[in-house]
């Protein structure tokens, strides 16, 4: 069980000035038909959360209106951006020896820490109604997080070329986002997300589950004029993710800049005659080789989701589960398989069209038959988070956030090392629990 919050350790200067600048501007008058305007357009942006494109048609209305008379670059061009910006506080647990794999990845901050934002720059041209040229450039920074040694702090995200066969069918090639789940088109949209960011042991920053692919990829819509209609999305390509060793053993982590090849993906969205309820259900397999660090050897791994989400006018609940599987076979560790059940529940209701609360309970649970994470193949809490989350949309592109954590994650306090009869060693990793807490307070806006 989590431990009550103490915030005895907390300098809390900064997340209140923070705070108090948020609700500043919160207060600032604005007109009545502003108001109403940006309810409705907020509930359509929620409510669209299929890809950033949607998202940012929602809130701008697209460009299909425009008149003869515009020029060119109004005709057929489209700027979009987005920005979050947040302050991040971690209170850990003084019994832990280290902090987790997971708590140095997401670059979480004993002292506190405003360098926590993430932002992106789209541009869209649209010759015509069917050809679409669409490309993103994205900018990070998790505090001290090791990410940034592999990353550039200006990366290109999308860049890729869509031709719209009809209505209902749609082929990209490039790099595009993935249809994953139900955030990971959008996992970096603050304006969108009840939260700084999605279920991290779901979605990652990074690691075992990638944002975008470097392939092809096609879309279809079944029944889409009727009450009951489905969404297929299909790719094929290769994509790099940011691997990190998690088995949270010692205070350090690995990162490492994975090549992922022969990487193929589907996704189903069941859309119901309800409004905003859907339930999907996907699939990934991929290979990685040996510089992933787990494989001496290329390797094959699977993962498979299923997904529901309802978004209603005064609540939101949703829920995803993915099981993932992959071998290790190195030096060490040989003929091993391991594997992972992640899942998340989340539950937001709206109190006004401006203010909402969301509450979320996330989890990680790790397997391996053989060696490295614990004896005998037992499974063992690799994470867990709750979280609760106030929302404040001042307008529809401009959205403040005050969220608090508790977690609990297990790391290796002893270590044993076997021989094997195959002449390997088995490392067997003994863990115990902890528990700590952490606050981000953010601004997002977009245009």
């Amino acid at each position: 069980m989590p431990r009550p919050c103490n915030l005895r350790h907390w300098s809390v200067r900064g997340p209140l000035v923070l705070l108090g600048l948020c609700f500043l501007i919160a207060g600032m008058p604005l007109r009545a038909a502003e108001e109403e305007e940006g309810g409705r357009a907020l509930a359509a942006t929620i409510a669209a959360q299929n890809s950033l494109l949607s998202v940012v048609e929602e809130e701008q209305g697209g460009n299909a209106g425009s008149s003869s008379g515009s020029n060119y670059w109004k005709d057929h061009f489209t700027l979009h951006g987005y920005l979050t910006t947040a302050y991040q506080e971690l209170d850990p647990d003084p019994e832990a020896p280290d902090l987790s794999a997971e708590e140095l990845i997401l670059g979480f901050d004993e002292g506190g820490t405003f360098d926590y934002r993430i932002a992106a720059l789209q541009l869209r041209y649209d010759p015509t109604p069917k050809h679409t040229f669409l490309v993103q450039l994205s900018h990070r920074k998790l505090g001290d997080s090791p990410i940034e040694d592999i990353e550039s702090a200006v990366e290109l995200d999308w860049l890729f070329y869509q031709y719209q066969f009809t209505d209902d069918t749609a082929l990209k090639l490039g790099r595009f986002p993935v249809a994953a789940g139900i955030f990971n088109e959008i996992r970096d949209v603050g304006v969108v997300l009840p939260f700084f960011r999605p279920s991290f042991n779901f979605y990652r920053e990074g690691g075992l589950f990638s944002e975008t692919v470097d392939g092809i990829g096609i879309s279809h819509s079944f029944w889409s004029q009727n009450p009951w209609s489905l969404d297929v999305d299909a790719y094929y390509g290769e994509y790099d993710i940011q691997e990190q060793g998690s088995a949270n053993v010692g205070s350090g982590v690995r990162v490492l800049d994975v090549s992922v090849t022969d990487a193929y993906g589907v996704q189903f969205w069941l859309n119901t005659p309800v409004s905003g309820l859907r339930f999907g259900l996907g699939a990934v397999t991929w290979d990685v080789g040996e510089e992933s660090g787990f494989n001496d050897a290329e390797a094959n791994w699977d993962s498979w989701y299923v997904s529901v989400d309802g978004s209603f006018a005064k609540w939101v609940v949703r829920g995803e589960y993915r099981r993932l599987e992959f071998p290790i076979d190195t030096g060490l560790t040989r003929n091993n398989e391991a594997a992972q059940d992640i899942y998340y529940g989340q539950v937001g209701y709206h109190f006004t069209e401006k203010l909402s609360l969301f509450v979320q309970s996330e989890f990680a649970d790790a397997e391996q038959t053989g060696a490295i994470f614990l004896n005998g193949g037992e499974k063992f809490n690799n994470r867990q988070d709750d979280g609760v989350s106030l929302v404040y949309a001042l307008r529809p592109n401009i959205v403040f956030k005050a969220e608090y954590h508790e977690q609990a994650f297990e790391l290796g306090t002893r270590v044993d090392i076997f021989p094997t009869p195959d002449g390997g060693f088995q490392i067997d990793v003994v863990p115990k629990e902890f528990q700590d807490e952490y606050v981000i307070i953010s601004t997002s806006v977009s245009f």
